[in-house]
């Protein structure tokens, strides 16, 4: 809704709230507005009415962001912040010009105050679709705004809230050198592919390890950000006790990005997807406080949220199971649904 001055009302906008003279409503909610009803206002001496907005009549809670002005600012602002990201990537690998890394932290605090809920966030990276061009930078620049936000849930102090931001934005910087079309492919990647993919985290470190500034936790983010706890992951096969912390939740943020942000090859996935799917497959991968506190976060956030299941019905997310988050308990209609205890069904999409 809008609060809009009684004398700029324009034909057809459509009055969200009942205009009430004394105990009795003169003018019900959804009535249009035309020159009668401008003099009926101005008889009542209204300054300003509340008029819907493009949003109030979306029907899903991603499109009601979409249509949203926030989201449009948002989006204004990220794309010009995206190509001053693109052009600070492009003058370090091909021209040497080192990264100014205050720059980069004015960039997240712009894009990811602290004031903005990472539900938010994370719906607005939802919403933003990258062209193949830059499919890289926006992933990089994605990664450092969820640091930003994960930064308050691990109540990280200011230094290491900047070190967490700065890894975030650097610690991909080796795949700029590898060809894109490998980086982004669709299909399944050869055994040589994905090898080649591999070299990546050394090209990064090698890279950044001669730039002033760079600190030590930022050059381990970048070369073992695919370290898994259980020593599964590469180019080391590091186990946690070995593995940099900075490296550790930028591992975190990369996956969960990788899965809910969209590409031009396939839709987002749904944080309740992209949960059960990291519960089910590699929860055992991650630092245990770093991925429990991300997630348990993300689904607290989405308590109130209408989400659409499997069998078709829509509900509310009314509360949390601690140990098993991709399955809450939903109020659809009368009936209460304990998706933990419910397994055949599941949260299907954000409604």
């Amino acid at each position: 809704m809008e609060n809009v001055a009684t004398i700029a009302l324009q034909d057809g906008q459509v009055l969200a709230e009942d205009i009430t003279v004394g105990d009795k409503v003169a003018i019900k909610k959804g009535t249009k507005v035309d020159n009668i009803i401008r003099q009926k206002l101005q008889a009542f001496k209204l300054m300003s009415v509340m008029v819907m907005e493009p949003s109030d009549y979306a029907e899903t809670y991603y499109e009601k962001v979409r249509l949203s002005k926030e989201f449009k600012a948002f989006q204004e602002v990220y794309n010009a912040n995206l190509v001053a990201y693109k052009v600070a990537v492009d003058s370090f690998i091909y021209n040497k010009v080192p990264f100014r890394l205050p720059e980069l932290k004015e960039m997240a605090e712009k894009l990811c105050p602290s004031n903005l809920l990472g539900k938010t966030l994370f719906a607005y990276i939802n919403l933003l679709i990258p062209n193949e061009a830059n499919m890289s930078f926006a992933h990089g620049l994605n990664v450092a705004l969820i640091c930003r936000v994960m930064a308050r849930w691990f109540n990280l102090n200011p230094a290491d809230t900047d070190t967490l931001v700065y890894s975030g934005f650097l610690y991909d910087i080796g795949k700029f050198l590898l060809p894109q079309d490998i980086i982004w492919k669709p299909e399944k990647l050869t055994k040589l592919e994905f090898d080649l993919i591999k070299t990546h985290a050394f090209h990064g470190y090698y890279l950044l390890k001669k730039s002033y500034g760079i600190n030590e936790h930022i050059l381990n983010a970048v070369l073992q950000h695919h370290e898994r706890t259980d020593g599964s992951g590469y180019p080391q096969g590091l186990t946690a006790d070995q593995t940099d912390p900075f490296a550790k939740m930028i591992a975190i943020a990369d996956v969960y990005e990788a899965m809910t942000a969209p590409r031009t090859y396939r839709e987002p996935m749904s944080p309740y997807k992209a949960i059960q799917i990291i519960e089910e497959e590699s929860l055992q991968k991650y630092d245990t406080f770093y991925i429990t506190t991300f997630l348990q976060h993300i689904v607290d956030e989405l308590i109130g949220n209408r989400v659409r299941l499997s069998n078709s019905m829509e509900g509310e997310v009314i509360m949390n199971n601690r140990n098993d988050l991709a399955r809450p308990v939903v109020k659809c209609g009368d009936q209460i649904i304990d998706l933990s205890q419910n397994r055949s069904i599941s949260i299907v999409a954000i409604a």
